[in-house]
């Protein structure tokens, strides 16, 4: 799953411990100390969750848009979640042929 987070404490090996907005807890052990939220991902039944940046986020949206696209699936209406994700991605390294 993939939600956003906050630190809401600490344990005792210094990992922050935070909360969803969902208000599951998780261990976050690369939490960065410059931020106040994050999105996290993560399954409900394990202790940990992963920081994951909004632009590495795009940038896997992105390659799944093109690899979309490059199958031809949606020549004609496009659902709407693939025009959401479309749009997601646009800026993302993927969509401009880089990485």
């Amino acid at each position: 799953m993939l939600n956003l987070a906050i630190v809401t404490d600490t344990d005792a090996d210094g990992t922050d411990i935070v909360e969803t907005n969902h208000g599951d807890n998780f261990k976050a052990p690369d939490w960065p100390r410059d931020c106040e939220f994050q999105m996290v991902a993560y399954r409900p039944s394990d202790k940990t969750c992963e920081v994951v940046s909004a632009d590495v986020l795009a940038d896997d949206i992105g390659r799944a848009i093109r690899a979309l696209q490059a199958t031809r699936k949606f020549r004609g209406d496009q659902p709407d979640w693939y025009r959401r994700l479309a749009r997601y991605a646009v800026g993302a390294p993927s969509m401009r042929g880089g990485r």
